[in-house]
């Protein structure tokens, strides 16, 4: 049976979405405007009616059925021995150019908004005293909440609540910082925690159902931030530095003393990730002066992904690169590294007060 003019349209017209999609990326302004600042707010209230009272991940289990599917269509061809005919073809065609589409509208556009470098003020290329200046506030504020949360300099702080509560707690501190026209965001368990370990992901948002998911195995230590920062992937935020930033400021601000704690954390394991490469000694002196303890808050994350290291997690790794880059976020993956801008030139406008 032949396909219809409007199937073969349908199936193709994923090549003009694409080409719609990057004349979009040129007009930032008009993205923020009409789509991050009026359009997504709209559709994620609305979402947000239908998705928030369901207790438990609905996108991980849309996704869970689609994997079925897809495994018995496979399963199916290969036991009728015969090739996927030209209706086939068209059909996964017309689904791949509806997912697109719907993945654009309902999410993917908020990836050519405003770039936050543009709001805050950033200077790509800030200076070695700078960033030890920071680094260096970081390693003295964690000796300081270290002393007051663990009973001994040597031994790990534990945050005391179960994960759900560290999830509440960060979800009721977040405000209007970002003048944000949406609902408070919230997370839930992901119902693949642990494929995410094996494939070394803290966490997603779905970009079909905007629900966020966050990896409950990890330590307790990792939650904070990484709550906050798939809070702010529903904030409409999608680049992963942005994230990154706006989760760190969020939980920074926290008057809980254990978040706050895992925030300081967060905040000096970047600047000394950034600072180890510009000047060694310097980043390895400050090291030395942490609290036993602290180091053994950094050797349980260590500790948790080595766990799960497998053959298969490059791959998951190299995918989500190509995903990132496709979406207009050039160091693909390793922007996620490219946070420290922010916290030099939040610190230089406001003074982290710790």
């Amino acid at each position: 049976m032949k396909a219809s003019r409007t199937k073969i349209l349908l199936a193709t017209s994923i090549l003009p979405q694409i080409l719609l999609v990057r004349i979009i990326s040129l007009y930032p302004e008009k993205v923020e405007l009409y789509f991050s600042q009026i359009f997504y707010p709209f559709l994620f209230n609305l979402q947000h009616v239908f998705i928030k009272p369901i207790p438990f991940s609905f996108g991980d289990l849309l996704y869970l059925s689609l994997g079925i599917y897809i495994c018995y269509t496979v399963i199916r061809f290969l036991l009728k021995f015969r090739l996927p005919k030209i209706n086939d073809i068209i059909g996964f065609g017309i689904f791949i150019s509806l997912l697109f589409l719907l993945f654009q509208l309902n999410w993917g556009i908020n990836y050519h908004r405003i770039p936050l470098a543009e709001k805050l003020p950033t200077e790509k290329q800030y200076s070695d005293s700078l960033l030890i200046d920071l680094t260096t506030r970081f390693a003295i504020m964690s000796n300081i909440l270290h002393r007051q949360l663990s009973s001994a300099d040597t031994l790990a702080v534990s945050i005391p609540y179960a994960r759900k509560e560290i999830a509440k707690r960060i979800q009721s501190s977040y405000d209007d910082l970002w003048s944000s026209t949406v609902h408070v965001p919230q997370v839930k368990a992901s119902l693949f925690s642990l494929p995410l370990s094996y494939m070394g992901y803290a966490g997603y948002l779905n970009p079909f159902t905007l629900e966020a998911q966050v990896n409950m195995r990890m330590p307790k230590i990792n939650l904070p931030v990484t709550i906050a920062h798939e809070m702010a992937h529903q904030l409409g935020y999608a680049a992963e530095n942005e994230a990154n930033f706006i989760g760190f400021i969020n939980t920074f601000k926290n008057t809980d003393p254990y978040l706050k704690y895992a925030a300081v954390l967060f905040g000096f394991r970047h600047c000394y990730s950034d600072l180890i490469k510009r000047d060694p000694d310097q980043a390895k002196m400050l090291v030395q002066q942490l609290n036993p303890g602290i180091l053994e808050n950094f050797a349980e994350s260590r500790d948790f992904w080595e766990e799960y290291k497998n053959p298969f997690e490059p791959f998951f790794k190299e995918s989500y690169d190509v995903y990132l880059k496709a979406n207009g976020q050039e160091s693909g993956i390793k922007t996620y590294n490219q946070m420290v801008a922010f916290l030099i030139a939040y610190d230089l406008q406001n003074k982290f007060k710790f």
